[in-house]
């Protein structure tokens, strides 16, 4: 018990070194969670405003400017790092060399799934996962489909953290919808599926421990997060959890058109109040519509975790994300 516990330490500590860091909370506001132990567990969230104006630019550049740490595997981003280096004071080629790599992963996924253009979901998934969870990334899920001998179906992120004795495995699914209703189904149906598909549940650990960040570790915490991280491996000798987090990016424009107009008494910071107390009611409707999806299709909603993400318009938060980069989908779907 004891070589176990220290194991698990030394895994927390690993895991914590490898977390990334983000400031979303700089472009996304937490506006209310419900109450443990009422499921699925439910957060709102959403972008926030330039006074009264919803400050979606800025949102999708933040997004863009965490690609590389994304989609790039921790080795080839250490590898960069150590070019860095070693270049004379004052030479940033290599930032260069970064953003095109992390352009390139996009554009590639983008080039051979043209319909599938809502990445942007899946870097505020990763991004969320790291602040609000406090969960490591545990492989660059976007470089991996741009293999071609990797399926391009399968989970949009896989983060853990060590929490109260137990490592904590996330499986993140992002959606994108016009309504949070839609994008609450959207997630039950993955969850469901992922969950009866044992050869995507076994080849999601594969990908961690064979191709995933854990390969960065020294010698003995690689040894010790392979053993947790074992498929096969005893609950008894790791206690492990594992859970399932949806991020629903949709949109609501009356939401955002329905705010008081601007006049020069009010204080800063009064819109997004304002926004607040009104979003903030659709909690137990947003946590009922996940639930009733959840349970209709045979999922356990005591494992899911749902983040719901508002903005006016989706559609244009993901035009502006690829905008960020320099380019546009060549095909947008809602």
């Amino acid at each position: 018990m004891g070589e176990s516990k220290d194991g698990l330490e030394k895994l927390e500590a690993d895991l914590a070194a490898l977390r990334d860091q983000v400031q979303l909370s700089n472009y996304v506001a937490l506006t209310t969670s419900s109450a443990d132990p009422s499921q699925p567990a439910t957060s709102l969230m959403h972008v926030r405003l330039q006074e009264n104006i919803a400050n979606v630019q800025s949102l999708a550049r933040y997004l863009w400017s965490r690609t590389a740490n994304y989609a790039l595997s921790r080795k080839r981003r250490l590898e960069f790092a150590a070019e860095q280096a070693a270049l004379p004071p004052g030479d940033m080629s290599v930032s260069l060399s970064i953003a095109e790599a992390a352009r390139d992963a996009f554009l590639e996924f983008n080039e051979r799934y043209p319909h599938r253009s809502s990445e942007v979901g899946e870097v505020l998934a990763y991004c969320i996962a790291i602040e609000q969870l406090g969960a490591a990334q545990l492989a660059a899920k976007m470089s991996l489909k741009t293999n071609s001998n990797m399926p391009v179906h399968g989970l949009d992120g896989i983060h853990a953290a060590v929490e109260g004795g137990w490592l904590v495995i996330y499986f993140l699914e992002s959606k994108l919808s016009k309504t949070a209703n839609g994008g609450a189904a959207d997630f039950a149906e993955s969850v469901a599926d992922f969950a009866s598909n044992k050869k995507q549940y076994r080849r999601e650990y594969s990908i961690v421990r064979d191709l995933g960040n854990l390969d960065t570790l020294d010698e003995e915490s690689r040894k010790i997060a392979l053993r947790y991280f074992d498929v096969m491996a005893s609950p008894d000798d790791v206690p492990k959890r594992e859970r399932y987090v949806g991020v629903v990016l949709y949109s609501d424009d009356k939401l955002f058109k329905d705010l008081p107009p601007v006049n020069s008494q009010q204080h800063p910071g009064f819109h997004e109040k304002e926004l607040a107390a009104i979003y903030s009611q659709e909690l137990e409707h947003h946590q009922n519509a996940a639930m009733k999806h959840l349970t209709d299709r045979g999922a356990d909603p005591n494992k899911c975790i749902v983040y719901f993400v508002v903005v006016p318009d989706t559609n244009e938060v993901r035009e502006l994300f690829y905008g960020a980069m320099g380019h546009v989908p060549k095909q947008i779907q809602s």
